[in-house]
């Protein structure tokens, strides 16, 4: 139970960080004229995201009463599992994109994924960091965002809002767990593609396979 309560706590400290994040991104938006933000210019605003994420999720550690090494390592493994899945739905609206408006992509706009993963490996060894320094971890821009959440999260209609988030957060890493579990014992975790086409060409001539398979861009739900 006490499990189930750190993965809903931490969703709804997610759900909020995303919000105030959206916040202040649609704002720069504003401030550049409305121009799109370049694919360079959104993986550098994602690296800082998934930073602060990081470390506003060291201080909701130090923050939980009840908390000690377990309690951070496992808050890891669910942060390391929301970065994971976010990549995973990237790749698999880059595909349906692809499928619906029947083209291909050019090569400036596949996302790098080496990129996207890179910035989660960043994102989780600065986690590591801060949980064995846990001192570098209270910033003024990470306790800012912190602050804010805690307080969001106590008001009544938004602090509502958000624990509505939260519960499905909860269930969706709920059912990744029970799946990635179901992977690794039913050895599929251990076999090798035989895929070996750019999901993103259109002209795979394997799409009709079993779908007991999983391409590289799609997420086990």
């Amino acid at each position: 139970m006490e499990f189930i309560s750190l993965i809903f706590r931490l969703g709804v400290i997610l759900a909020i960080f995303s919000f105030i994040w959206g916040i202040l991104k649609f704002g720069f938006v504003l401030l550049r004229g409305g121009v799109p933000v370049s694919y360079p210019l959104g993986l550098a605003l994602k690296t800082i995201q998934y930073l602060l994420i990081a470390d506003v999720a060291i201080l909701f550690c130090t923050d939980n009463p009840n908390g000690n090494m377990a309690t951070s390592v496992t808050t890891g493994l669910i942060l390391l599992m929301y970065f994971v899945g976010k990549v995973q739905n990237m790749q698999l609206r880059k595909v349906m994109m692809i499928q619906i408006q029947g083209r291909t992509l050019s090569d400036t706009q596949k996302p790098k994924m080496g990129l996207e993963f890179g910035i989660v490996a960043l994102a989780m060894a600065v986690f590591g960091f801060l949980l064995l320094n846990p001192e570098f971890a209270a910033n003024s821009i990470s306790s800012w965002f912190y602050s804010n959440i805690i307080d969001i999260e106590g008001t009544p209609i938004f602090g509502f809002i958000f624990k509505i988030v939260g519960f499905f957060f909860t269930i969706t890493m709920l059912l990744r767990m029970v799946n990635a579990l179901s992977v690794i014992f039913s050895g599929k975790a251990f076999g090798r593609n035989q895929d070996n086409n750019d999901p993103y060409n259109g002209n795979n001539p394997n799409q009709n396979q079993s779908n007991t398979h999983f391409d590289d861009y799609e997420e086990v739900d």
